[in-house]
């Protein structure tokens, strides 16, 4: 059952199926009653013969004015209130297994009860089967001999018997004298149907609360489909419509405070993300498309002028301009492989903690070493003694600044400087690189880290750059929650300002 449990793949046929499990299990417990029967049963035994014993020794107080006379018997009886029919049979027995007295014959008749079946009556006789005693049947005559005959030697006895009808009786036989006469037997009985009844009314009792059980399980399992399984449907729908097509709408569940409502805004954040993405490397491409269009064209125009021309200065000018071409085109393809790359590797996020003073100490020793002295600009280092800890990619966060400083070099002239300076505050790690170049147009401010947009001295411009070095400083500063700015500054040049969480 378990194994069939697991196979369902509907997650409202779950639901449903974890109630039914649970009320199947409850419902079990009324077919196994039959443990509160034993403990009736027993209990009724030790009560009948309890009380047989009291009527046994009241008979011993009362032996003077108690002879073989049945009507002396029967007053007695009724004087001492010994027993009722309504709870249990009293009858007595000679030395000849003769009946001298039945508390039956003298009590009014009051137990014709009410014969009519209810419907939970009805519905639990249909189980009686289940609930069968090991027990003998009782004998035709309405009590067992045997038990008789063993009490007049003496032995009290207690057993219980099978009705016709299903149900069982308990008859206690007990040895009575009086008055040193001949020897009788005292046997109580409990009535017919007695115990069956009572244990009947607890299974209707328990059938009651089991149906109602049963309703209130429905009514929740299909509550909760409704509520859980069909959204959560809804979505998968939507999620599966973006994902084949990558468009697609995720419906709206603002109203909803629950997990579901979260799960919901989670999905269309997820979704609008990566609708961006797509969007974003759909641009990409086109503008890689045509950023390696203009030097192919411009390459195979010198390449098919090269096939016709004669002139041997002619011929040196295209040459050259195939190799600058050549240049750009590897520059181009690098940074592009460098750019899908770095993509994937923020997005896996596996960053550590990254002292910015060490990154920026490598960066202006390596400039340092193989650029800035044969350029003749110098390159200054300001930060303070205390660690500039924060999360990211090593490697990455040293490509943002050396590519900031490459970017400072190819506008600064030969004698100038440019600065790196960096700070803290109470939250955040600010460095800045400044350079005495001629600084940023105004106009090209807000689209200064746009992919493949350049703006360099013509003589430097061509095939040195793609377009993509502060594009790609931006993409991972963002990647690290931080911000880059670009701004030109009073005294000349430009400034680019980097913010960055503190990890402490």
């Amino acid at each position: 059952m378990m194994l069939n449990f697991l196979k369902i793949e509907s997650l409202g046929s779950r639901i449903i199926a974890i109630n039914l499990i649970g009320l199947i299990l409850l419902g079990t417990g009324f077919l196994f009653v039959d443990k509160s029967q034993n403990n009736l049963i027993e209990a009724r035994k030790e009560a009948l013969i309890l009380q047989a014993n009291l009527i046994a020794f009241s008979f011993t107080l009362n032996a003077q004015s108690v002879n073989q006379e049945v009507n002396n018997i029967d007053n007695l009886f009724l004087t001492q209130n010994w027993t009722s029919t309504k709870i249990a049979r009293t009858q007595i027995f000679n030395e000849n297994l003769q009946e001298i007295f039945d508390s039956r014959d003298f009590e009014e008749k009051t137990l014709n009860e009410d014969n009519k079946e209810s419907f939970f009556s009805g519905l639990l006789k249909n189980f009686q089967t289940f609930f069968d005693r090991d027990a003998p049947v009782i004998p035709k005559e309405g009590y067992s001999i045997d038990d008789i005959k063993k009490s007049f030697t003496g032995i009290t006895t207690a057993r219980e018997y099978k009705l016709d009808n299903g149900g069982i009786t308990v008859h206690v036989s007990i040895p009575l004298e009086r008055n040193n006469l001949k020897k009788e037997v005292l046997l109580l009985s409990t009535n017919e149907g007695d115990i069956g009844r009572i244990i009947i009314e607890e299974r209707q009792r328990f059938l009651r609360a089991f149906l109602i059980a049963l309703s209130v399980s429905l009514f929740l399992s299909i509550s909760l489909s409704g509520t859980i399984a069909r959204p959560l449907n809804r979505l998968a729908k939507a999620a599966e419509g973006v994902s084949d097509a990558g468009v697609g709408e995720i419906p709206s569940m603002d109203n909803r405070k629950d997990e579901i409502g979260g799960l919901a805004k989670s999905v269309k954040r997820m979704t609008g993300a990566l609708q961006e993405r797509v969007k974003s490397v759909e641009a990409f491409a086109a503008d890689v498309a045509h950023e390696l269009k203009n030097p192919l064209t411009s390459l195979q125009s010198a390449i098919e002028t090269l096939q016709i021309s004669d002139e041997e200065e002619e011929r040196k000018q295209l040459t050259k301009i195939a190799f600058k071409d050549l240049k750009r085109l590897d520059r181009l393809i690098s940074d592009i492989a460098s750019s899908s790359r770095l993509e994937v590797e923020l997005a896996k996020g596996e960053f550590e903690k990254i002292d910015i003073r060490d990154v920026l100490e490598s960066v202006v020793e390596v400039t340092r070493t193989n650029i800035s002295k044969k350029l003749d600009i110098d390159v200054r280092l300001n930060i303070p003694k205390n660690e500039i800890n924060v999360l990211g990619i090593g490697d990455r966060i040293a490509q943002v600044f050396y590519n900031l400083v490459d970017n400072a070099l190819s506008f600064s002239k030969s004698g100038s400087s440019i600065e790196i300076n960096a700070w803290t505050t109470k939250k955040e790690a600010i460095i800045e690189v400044k350079d005495q170049g001629p600084g940023i147009p105004k106009e090209n401010l807000g689209r200064i880290f746009e992919r493949f947009y350049t703006y360099r001295p013509e003589e430097k411009s061509f095939g040195n750059n793609s377009g993509l070095g502060l594009s790609i400083c931006k993409q991972i500063i963002k990647s690290l929650n931080g911000t880059i700015i670009a701004t030109n500054r009073a005294e000349g040049g430009a400034s680019f300002t980097i913010m960055l969480p503190l990890q402490n």
